[in-house]
Parts: structure tokens; sequence; C-alpha cells
């Protein structure tokens, strides 16, 4: 059985620090979690228990580990768009995910790997959430100032990103020929659930496209020029 460890990150001040670095690079296999420590320096919490302060700042670190794993800004805007969620949008990568606890400018933020979450594992004591989280010899039990509302609607919102990339994968390895498994191979998926992959996989790709492209056209275009050209590109597709 994995022995626990208690990490309040309700008052960081008091948090035990192992090392102080500008060496670690988080990834998703050797992260729990992240989160600003003061203005310059982000806290980080790895997954064989080491509590780091990294000398960057959180914003510094979250843009490194999007260019790190390839998880590239507009394609976090336009599946997120798509879900309807507006605040507190993640860096998700299929099953790997990284959730924030609040919106994204809320000071006490905390970005944690939702892969090593131990869902059942979630507790609120005195108005604090109590999350636990799998690492390599251990559970870790961590004290965050937020809602369980709020962190099960941006989990779930998370979740829901995941799922479109999962089905775009799907339909990919479907359409370049790559087997998945033989439960897969029948006439029955390739009709029902794989030509819902190939309408996520089309709707994704319009949907990344129009972000990059209006992200453009608007340092050119008015509003009313920018929708126009926009829609003159997705018919040109769609032909």
């Amino acid at each position: 059985m994995k022995r626990t460890k208690t990490i309040d990150l309700t008052k960081p001040s008091k948090l035990r620090i192992d090392e102080e670095t500008s060496a670690f690079h988080p990834s998703w296999g050797n992260t729990i979690l992240m989160t600003a420590y003061d203005d310059e320096r982000t806290f980080v919490l790895t997954r064989d228990g080491r509590n780091l302060l990294l000398k960057r700042p959180l914003r510094e670190v979250l843009s490194r580990f999007a260019l790190d794993n390839d998880v590239p800004w507009y394609e976090r805007q336009a599946i997120y768009d798509l879900t309807g969620a507006r605040k507190g949008r993640g860096y998700i990568a299929g099953h790997h995910r990284l959730v924030p606890t609040h919106g994204t400018t809320n000071a006490n933020v905390v970005y944690y790997m939702a892969h090593w979450l131990d869902e059942e594992g979630i507790a609120v004591h005195d108005g604090k959430l109590i999350v636990s989280f799998h690492g390599r010899k251990r559970i870790f039990r961590v004290w965050i100032d937020t809602s369980l509302k709020t962190f099960n609607r941006l989990l779930k919102a998370a979740n829901e990103v995941a799922e479109y990339q999962l089905d775009e994968m799907v339909w990919m390895m479907h359409n370049y020929g790559i087997k998945e498994s033989d439960k897969k191979e029948s006439v029955r998926y390739y009709h029902t659930v794989g030509d819902q992959c190939r309408c996520t996989h089309h709707e994704l790709r319009c949907a990344c496209m129009d972000t990059v492209v209006r992200h453009v056209l608007m340092d050119y275009l008015n509003e009313e020029d920018c929708e126009e050209a926009i829609a003159r590109i997705k018919r040109d597709i769609k032909k």
C-alpha cells in the first residue's frame, strides 16, 4: 500500500521547499500539479514527491509546457469553444489533461494533472477541497481553495475536450489504415461510431481554421468583412 503525503496549497508560504531551480521542465509524466508561488516563481509538486520552486512565473511555465508538449493555443481555443466552456481552459492532449481549479486569471488557480487524479479521493472539509493524486510511490492528498462545483465543472469541460481529440484520433487511424482493435473492425462500428468520429474530425479542422484565420484577419479587416471572408473559406473547404 502506498504511503500518503498531505500538502496544503491554501497556505503556500508554509510549504516545505526541497529545491529552487530553473532546470526542471514539467511534463505529463513527471508532474502532479503547479501553481503560482509568487509573481516570479512557480510551485511544482512532482510525481516523486518533491516540492520544487521554478524560477519562472506561472504564465511562462505554462507557455513553455504547451510548446514542449505540442498543445497549440489555437487548438485549445477552438475545441474549448466547441464545448461552450469560456473560463478555466486547460492544456489537453487526449488522456493527458492539465486542468485548472479556477478561472485562469484567479490568483489561487492550481493546474493539476487529471490523469493522476484519484476520483474516489475527493472530499470537502471546512469549505476547502481535498483532492488525492497517484504519485510514483505515494498518494498525495492536496488541500485546494476552490469549490467542488467549480472543480467538477472545469474537469468536465476538460474531459469533453479530450473526447473531441480522441474521436478525431480514431477517425485518423481508420482513415490511414491503422487497426485500433479487432472489436472495432465491424461494419457496424465504422457506420456508426466511425461516422461520428469522421464528423468530429471535420468539425475540429474547421474550428481550428476559423480560430487562426479570425485571429489574423481581425488585424486587417472590420468585423463584417472578417466574417464574410471566413464564410467564403468554409464554403471553399467543403467543395
